[in-house]
């Protein structure tokens, strides 16, 4: 086992947690503007609220969360170890996607444009993080060629970016799913990056990932309200959901290249809503539909018609199987740094498997149910 360097802790707890909780109170401080103007989400058919509501909550995520960083890095930048500049790129980058997905909120983009900019946009990134080799098991790994990497590097961002901003369509369900990828990578950086002659270089990225997550908490509040979990005061928009789509894919291919995680833990972080989107796309593409057009067929949206109603339960049943499978990832990992045998592949092939047949299962037996009375809710 390689010896861990003598700072356990790449940034001081207690510069986590402040980092963590001002930008709660400065994202919440934020998302009260959101409700003063502002994008509006105007109901549509594809949606699952009856009211126009506020829509740039990603905004105030995105806001307070550079605000603190900044803040951090000008007065505490002696206590971040290695370079910012991998974590400033991260976070650039999720900027950079969070701010397309603001504009299609105000004029609504055709959907194959916002698509060639997300390609665009990912090659780039994945060109300074791609991933150039796959570990499949003990004592298998392959070289990848380098066009076949990087364009591999920039599937995964895209696929990322697009399974968090399909199934951001019910209160909580989305920003809850984020919160608990950003803190998952905070913790497997805190935990692994000792255990890496490279660790050190995460300082920054783990001080975006806790700024971020604690930015999402603030505005969780003004998404699925206590008490009133069916009337959402504000949405975080495609500005949020492609923003942290970005983050948590990109921080996926960095944590890789600095020898922390595999690319495989991505998939464990967002398994469900990744099993969900490529299924819901695979049965419209055999049923002939047009994958672009906007639906409600995603599995969460049909249990919403036709089982519960009831967005605060259907968000916790979400989080508690992301939550779940982030922990299978994590153990898979220490398993691997303990008993040097690198089983995160086969173990992530095993759980999307029985999450595949538990979504087939699931579907069959929900549009054997009639529409609940309400299919319509104040999301």
């Amino acid at each position: 086992m390689v010896t861990p360097w003598h700072i356990t802790w790449l940034i001081p707890p207690a510069l986590l947690v402040g980092g963590l909780v001002l930008s709660a109170v400065i994202a919440a401080l934020l998302s009260l503007l959101v409700l003063k103007g502002g994008p509006i989400d105007i109901p549509r058919d594809r949606g699952a609220h009856t009211k126009p509501t506020p829509t740039s909550g990603g905004l105030a995520i995105m806001a307070a969360s550079a605000l603190v960083i900044g803040l951090i890095i000008t007065f505490f930048g002696r206590d971040i170890p290695g370079s910012w500049h991998d974590g400033l790129i991260l976070f650039g980058f999720a900027c950079l996607m969070g701010i397309s997905g603001a504009v299609d909120d105000v004029i609504d983009l055709p959907a194959r444009l916002r698509l060639g900019f997300q390609v665009l946009l990912c090659l780039a990134f994945a060109w300074f993080y791609r991933v150039t080799s796959l570990d499949f098991g003990p004592g298998l790994s392959v070289t990848l060629w380098w066009p076949l990497s990087l364009l591999g590097s920039a599937a995964w961002l895209i696929l990322a970016i697009n399974a968090i901003n399909f199934m951001d369509g019910s209160n909580g369900l989305a920003i809850g799913t984020q919160t608990i990828s950003l803190l998952m990578f905070a913790g497997l950086i805190l935990t692994m990056a000792p255990f890496s002659d490279m660790g050190a270089y995460l300082g920054g990225v783990l001080l975006v990932c806790v700024c971020v997550a604690g930015a999402h908490l603030g505005f969780a509040p003004f998404n699925l309200p206590p008490g009133h979990p069916q009337k959402a005061r504000a949405f975080q928009g495609d500005a949020g959901s492609m923003f942290a789509g970005a983050l948590i894919g990109g921080a996926t291919l960095v944590c890789k290249a600095y020898g922390v995680g595999s690319v495989w833990f991505g998939g464990f972080l967002l398994a469900p809503l990744l099993v969900d989107v490529v299924l819901t796309l695979i049965t419209r593409t055999r049923k002939k539909l047009d994958v672009f057009k906007p639906h409600k067929e995603h599995l969460y949206q049909i249990w919403l018609q036709r089982r519960d109603g009831s967005h605060w339960r259907l968000a916790v049943r979400v989080w508690l199987l992301c939550l779940f499978s982030s922990l299978v990832g994590v153990c898979a990992r220490l398993f691997d740094q303990i008993y040097h045998s690198d089983i995160r592949f086969l173990v992530l092939a095993a759980l999307i498997l029985v999450y595949s047949i538990g979504w087939v299962v699931l579907r069959k037996r929900l549009l054997k149910r009639p529409l609940l009375r309400q299919t319509s809710v104040d999301r």
